[in-house]
């Protein structure tokens, strides 16, 4: 029993070493994982405005009658970003028969342009065909200015949809 006692662990440099690279690390990683979340974002609000209108037309031709997506609260430059809805009619409005709403997005905008600028309501028929037949692009770009990064939604005069980058002026 005549041995030499030791004892383990960590002394304070090590311990002050491994939180220096830790912080180093984090430091690194956290503005891409910001930016990550913030695409993610745009994604997701691509992907509602795209299930919207695919859902109002399906029901129109279900319902065998006109389905709208209508902008609850459209502003110029963000016509659909103040929230939206499905309802039945055209119009349609989102204080009548709602199938489905959605709502404001914030730090993003959804801005129509091209046949769609001003435009706060989309109608599809029992066809599932564009009402008034104006095509044109929903534009998604986040408010950060040092990430221009967005999304850019068509939507043709039958009412088919496509969304591809775009990059937000």
């Amino acid at each position: 029993m005549g041995g030499t006692l030791t004892q383990g662990g960590f002394s304070l440099i090590e311990l002050l070493v491994a939180l220096a690279v830790a912080s180093v690390l984090v430091g690194i990683g956290l503005p891409a994982f910001n930016g990550f979340v913030d695409q993610q974002r745009l994604t997701t609000y691509t992907n509602d405005m795209i299930g919207a209108i695919a859902y109002a037309r399906s029901e129109a031709v279900k319902l065998g009658g006109v389905v709208s997506v209508v902008a609850a609260a459209p502003d110029d430059d963000n016509e659909w970003g103040g929230g939206y809805c499905v309802a039945v009619g055209t119009p349609g409005s989102c204080a009548g028969t709602v199938l489905r709403r959605f709502d404001a997005v914030d730090n993003v905008s959804l801005n129509a342009v091209g046949g769609l600028h001003a435009v706060a309501t989309l109608s599809f028929n029992a066809r599932g065909l564009l009402v008034g037949g104006a095509g044109g692009s929903i534009q998604v770009c986040g408010d950060d200015a040092s990430d221009p990064h967005g999304r850019s939604i068509a939507i043709s005069v039958i009412g088919r949809t496509n969304s591809e980058d775009f990059t937000c002026a």
